[in-house]
């Protein structure tokens, strides 16, 4: 099998999880990064730092040039196009793949005319481009002269692991409240991004009226301690647990544990979480923006709410609430959904027939 050299923060549970399914592929498999990792099957090169901001991007180029020339990789997968993509641009090698992640599109040729410049010029330099929706791919052409070709490879799960609870099964995350109706929940980091404190505000309104109601949130971020001032001072802090960073392994007995997700997001460039929550046969409440379009189907797995509309989401959590056969419902076509677009071992074979078409292109 050839050898594939990734250029991606090892330390992400995204990076992870895509060199662990091409490493038992067969796929002989190294990433550089500036984070260390330890990922079976996987030797992680760990880039000096420097200055220790992305200006080391720049400062590691030649470190990385040297590196890639000592692998003599078949290819190179770049992920994240502003960071990795650059370098992975730096080197000259080919065949070059970029998949961007979100930010990388969505915010950072924003910055200004020169950010757009040069991602322009990043993405120009990649054999094929990859993304994980299609409106990031929309995006994306924004800054592409020609119609350089872009593969929507969608971020998908383990359907087997990520699946809905066996009846009798107990999840690891067993309610604190025996009577409590309905538990809601997300697993998200702590980041203004993801409107965390727009769920907390719902969430106060829909449990003065349900007052039995639970909310989990698992995950860490800067956020954490004034998203829990807010909870103090909307009166709910009792009702919500904080459940800190899970595990990867544990996300899945997460959404086994609740009954209903909530994703509050301001930007959402595909909607993983969704995914995970749908595959577990959760029905899920999200806002109507970016990818979380794409992979909720409203009204059929789902329901969208208007981003920033804390009376929208507050009013879908109670129609929910209060509708225990719409919550089965949803939760079972989304599930039907997730197996038909967004089981991962399908997501991971697409991204082989990429690297396969480029490394033995037709004569």
């Amino acid at each position: 099998m050839a050898k594939l050299c990734l250029l991606a923060n090892a330390a992400s549970t995204h990076t992870e999880k895509w060199a662990t399914a091409l490493a038992e592929g067969g796929w002989e498999l190294e990433i550089l990064s500036f984070l260390p990792a330890e990922i079976p099957q996987v030797k992680v090169h760990l880039i000096p730092r420097l200055a220790g901001d992305k200006i080391d991007v720049i400062l590691r180029q030649n470190w990385v040039r040297k590196k890639v020339a000592e692998i003599k990789p078949d290819l190179i997968h770049s992920h994240y196009a502003t960071s990795f993509g650059l370098l992975g641009a730096l080197t000259g090698k080919h065949p070059l793949v970029i998949s961007a992640w979100g930010s990388d599109i969505f915010s950072f040729p924003k910055t200004s005319f020169f950010h757009a410049r040069l991602l322009k010029w990043i993405l120009a330099q990649a054999d094929v481009l990859c993304s994980s929706s299609k409106i990031m791919a929309q995006e994306m052409q924004l800054y592409l002269d020609s119609q350089q070709a872009i593969e929507i490879i969608p971020f998908g799960v383990d359907t087997k692991r990520f699946s809905p609870p066996e009846e009798g099964q107990v999840s690891s995350l067993k309610r604190v409240k025996q009577d409590t109706p309905v538990v809601f929940g997300v697993a998200k980091g702590l980041h203004p991004v993801y409107g965390l404190d727009l769920l907390i505000e719902a969430f106060a309104l829909v449990q003065r009226r349900f007052p039995q109601t639970l909310l989990r949130i698992a995950g860490e971020g800067p956020q954490r301690a004034s998203l829990e001032d807010l909870a103090v001072r909307l009166g709910v802090s009792e009702h919500i647990e904080w459940l800190g960073q899970l595990p990867n392994a544990e996300i899945a007995g997460f959404y086994q544990s609740i009954d209903i997700v909530v994703i509050p997001s301001r930007q959402e460039s595909f909607g993983v979480t969704a995914v995970e929550a749908s595959a577990c046969a959760r029905p899920v409440i999200a806002s109507r923006i970016g990818g979380l379009t794409e992979v909720i189907v409203e009204g059929e797995t789902g329901l969208l709410v208007s981003s920033e509309s804390i009376s929208e989401l507050s009013s879908a959590m109670e129609g929910l609430l209060n509708d225990p056969t719409l919550r089965e419902r949803l939760g079972q076509q989304g599930r039907v959904n997730v197996l038909k677009n967004y089981d991962w071992q399908k997501n991971v074979a697409q991204m082989e027939a990429v690297y396969q078409r480029l490394l033995h292109p037709r004569t």
